[in-house]
This record gives C-alpha cells, sequence and structure tokens, in this order.
C-alpha cells in the first residue's frame, strides 16, 4: 500500500496526515485497540532516516484509522522534493506482530 501527500514549504501549518490503512481481505484494521505502537521513518534513499517520529502518532477503529500529527520542527528539516516513509505498527510488547505502509511525500517550494 503506497500513500502519497503533498506539503508546501515552509511548512507553518501542517495538516495530519492520515491513512487508511486495511488487511489483506481489505477489512480496516483496528488501531484503537490498546497494544499497538507506532514508529515513521522518512529518508531520501540511500540516506539514512531524518526524521524517525514515535508519538504524535494515534489509531481508530473507523476510518482514517491512522493519523500522524506534525509540529513545524519535523518537517521543515524536508527539502523541496519526494522524500519516503514508512511506518511500522507493532503489536505487542517487543518483537510483536508488525503491519508496515510505505509510501511518499512531495515537499513543495511555496509560491511567493
Amino acid at each position: 500500500m503506497t500513500t502519497v501527500a503533498t506539503y508546501p514549504t515552509p511548512a507553518s501549518s501542517l495538516p495530519d496526515l492520515q491513512f487508511i490503512w486495511t488487511d489483506a481481505n481489505k477489512n480496516l484494521i483496528d488501531f484503537s485497540v490498546a497494544g499497538w505502537s507506532f514508529q515513521m521513518k522518512i529518508a531520501q534513499p540511500p540516506n539514512a532516516a531524518v526524521i524517525t517520529k514515535t508519538s504524535g502518532i494515534t489509531g481508530a477503529s473507523t476510518s482514517p484509522n491512522r493519523s500522524v500529527q506534525w509540529g513545524f520542527c519535523y518537517l521543515a528539516i524536508l527539502t523541496p522534493g519526494v522524500w519516503y516513509f514508512q511506518m511500522t505498527a507493532t503489536y505487542g510488547p517487543s518483537g510483536g506482530k508488525q503491519r508496515i505502509l510505505t509510501g511518499s511525500l512531495r515537499i513543495d517550494q511555496r509560491v511567493m
């Protein structure tokens, strides 16, 4: 599953990035259940991630079932261009069941 989002730069007011995440049978995954933890990494391969986010990521049982809240400090370091993300949802203790979602973010230069 791939998600694409576009943000202007400079990014003074950033909307939440929302996902509709389904399982192999196209059923919405219930991320509101206690026990899920989330991590999102953003990079321009082959370089290492410049952002690793573990807070401000919430789950729900209804669509959209994933929401990522952005502060200016996160996306302000991303230069215009295409960036790739990987979101990992882990259920249970360390080493529990993982689901991985990948996609891209396009950061556009704002026209003044």
